[in-house]
């Protein structure tokens, strides 16, 4: 999904040359995607603070989808910078959007399943793919290029008449410049030696910038009275959301930098997210919706201590399959 080391005729990076902190923030990312969605699974009835697509609210589980959205443009830039080596940069375009082609066919096959409904469905998976091919077709673009883009989109979606995120392809194009503004604060990773000080200096440097514009957009517009709405992709929300991961994935990269230590497992689990991912189908929604009883209705006690165990059941699993060399090979 996000992961740079993909199947292609190119022998893939060797493990020291990953960008740990984008691996670390992929993983903090999809535990909290995993929690977010197992809450709504297991919990109908919830602490507020635990809920996320509540309409015209802003909750911490809001947040951790935009910022996978985020990612996949800070990781086009490696995917793209890695594939091109051999001079052939149009190959690796099109590379790219096979990757996320499939990724689209991928979730519309999950969600199918899930429902029982062969038809094509939207959702998180077929908007990350979406937004990964504008950021494809925008790779040789100069920055003002591809944040005007962004801005245009931002513009045309700002709030009133916006219809839900996953309803469609069109729907979610307000999420597509979060992955655009990612490609822009990503790009001096493409160098010859993405692990270098300089280079992670200045995806520090630009993901600050890129923090403080999008708060004072964001802000801006509430003000205005956009309100802060993940469900439609409100103007304001994806503007805080982009200014959330923008500084969080200063931080990581400001810790990295300074050779602090960071966790080694959820490093590996971002970077295996998208088997993650579909494990939570397999594992969880597949035999839920199999069973006679329906989706259980737990107590919130209960229900957190059954969707923490789960998440790290799914967690353990897809670390136990990335020992073993076993992924989702996109």
């Amino acid at each position: 999904m996000t992961r740079e080391e993909t199947a292609s005729p190119v022998p893939p990076a060797r493990p020291s040359s990953r960008i740990v902190f984008l691996d670390v923030a992929r993983g903090v990312a999809v535990v909290a995607m995993l929690a977010a969605n197992l809450i709504n699974v297991f919990m109908p009835e919830r602490p507020y603070w635990l809920g996320h697509n509540l309409g015209d609210e802003l909750l911490p589980l809001d947040l951790p989808a935009p910022l996978f959205q985020f990612l996949v443009g800070v990781s086009l830039v490696l995917f793209l910078t890695r594939r091109s080596r051999g001079g052939d940069q149009t190959a690796a375009r099109w590379l790219a959007a096979r990757r996320f082609a499939l990724l689209i066919a991928l979730g519309v096959l999950l969600d199918a399943v899930w429902m029982w409904q062969f038809e094509i469905r939207w959702g998180v998976l077929q908007t990350l793919g979406l937004g990964g091919l504008f950021a494809t077709a925008l790779a040789d673009a100069s920055d003002g290029v591809i944040l005007a883009t962004a801005a245009v989109i931002l513009a045309l979606h700002y709030g009133p008449g916006n219809n839900q995120v996953h309803r469609s392809a069109l729907d979610c194009l307000p999420f597509v410049p979060l992955t655009l503004l990612g490609y822009v604060v990503g790009r001096p990773l493409a160098t010859e030696a993405p692990s270098a000080n300089a280079a992670r200096a200045a995806v520090q440097q630009r993901a600050a910038i890129a923090a403080v514009v999008c708060i004072a957009l964001a802000l801006a517009l509430r003000a205005g009275g956009i309100s802060f709405n993940k469900v439609t992709g409100s103007g304001s929300f994806v503007a805080f959301a982009a200014a959330a991961s923008a500084a969080f994935v200063a931080v990581l990269a400001a810790a990295e930098q300074r050779g602090w230590t960071l966790w080694p497992p959820l490093a590996v689990l971002g970077a295996h997210a998208l088997t993650a991912w579909v494990l939570q189908y397999v594992l969880v929604y597949y035999p839920i919706e199999l069973l006679a009883y329906g989706t259980p209705a737990l107590p919130e006690a209960s229900g957190v201590l059954v969707v923490s165990v789960v998440v790290v059941a799914l967690s353990a699993a897809t670390l136990a399959l990335a020992k073993r060399g076993i992924r989702i090979p996109l």
